[in-house]
């Protein structure tokens, strides 16, 4: 987890030599939107490209990864970096699609591309869906290839998301034939103890971060109540307890010692009767 702390997903069009060059014949020769397999969605096996062998076939796989989800939770409003890796054993062109979805079918959070994918839109059951997919020219890889971007989660509590991922693995044979398409799906909780607030109203600045010895709080509390203070580890085990204050509304500011905190990334978490509002920590000695 973490306070800038890494979904509908594209595909691929084309694999193959001409799909890295200029002169390629292919309309599209990059990744195309809506072909992630999430509702309402088919994946280039089902099309009309890339349809040699069946959905998921043969010994190859798609994963989705990110160091910053710890137990798959999310916390609102945070930033996270989201890996997917296309594998197939003898193969060295892949692409992928990308996507994150609420319940309803439309987008959850914000999709930043990285340096080999990019954003394409395609409109699925009433809804714009935002689309990672790969960039023309990228995707070569001995065996595998790992696509990296960001993942904004959404500013307030929307519930359980899903990530819904599709991969092709080329055989770089000039064609769409040959080739294979695999999909995955991760399911995205938000963060125990995190319930739709207002960041706003209790807005949470902390400082210097990274930090040594010292980490400083400001805080807007909306409304007065009991103040929690406490800091996890990337795991979500609780590492130390600062106690509790009672703070009428207005500016609440604090000092932490962390002097005994070995370096690592943490997550600070202040709980304003019930409701909660987390920043990531970096302890740097």
């Amino acid at each position: 987890m973490k306070n800038n702390f890494s979904i509908p997903v594209f595909f691929i069009l084309a694999c193959s030599v001409v799909f890295f060059s200029a002169q390629n014949s292919q309309e599209d020769p990059d990744g195309k939107a809506g072909a992630t397999g999430s509702p309402n969605e088919v994946t280039c096996a089902d099309s009309d490209c890339h349809a040699t062998y069946i959905l998921n076939s043969g010994t190859g796989s798609i994963t989705i990864s990110s160091p910053d989800l710890i137990n798959w939770e999310y916390v609102p409003g945070e930033t996270y970096t989201i890996s997917v890796t296309v594998a197939k054993t003898g193969h060295d062109l892949f692409g992928i699609g990308f996507e994150a979805l609420k319940s309803n079918g439309d987008n959850a959070g914000t999709l930043v591309a990285g340096s080999d994918t990019q954003i394409k839109n395609k409109t699925v059951g009433g809804f714009q869906r935002k689309n990672i997919t790969h960039d023309d020219g990228t995707g070569a890889g001995t065996n595998s290839h790992t696509f990296t971007f960001t993942w904004h989660a959404p500013t307030t509590n929307v519930g359980s998301i899903t990530f819904y991922a599709a991969g092709n693995a080329c055989n770089d044979n000039g064609n769409e034939n040959g080739d294979y398409v695999y999909t995955t799906t991760q399911q995205v909780s938000v963060a125990v103890g995190v319930y739709e607030i207002n960041r706003d109203e209790n807005a949470l600045t902390v400082f210097p971060n990274p930090a040594t010895d010292q980490l400083n709080i400001v805080q807007q509390v909306s409304i007065g109540g009991n103040v929690q203070f406490r800091l996890f580890d990337q795991r979500g085990a609780l590492v130390q307890d600062f106690g509790q204050i009672n703070h009428s509304s207005g500016e609440l500011k604090k000092n932490l010692d962390i002097s005994m905190l070995p370096s690592g990334i943490y997550m600070l978490q202040t709980n304003i009767d019930g409701n909660t509002v987390a920043s990531k920590v970096i302890e740097k000695k």
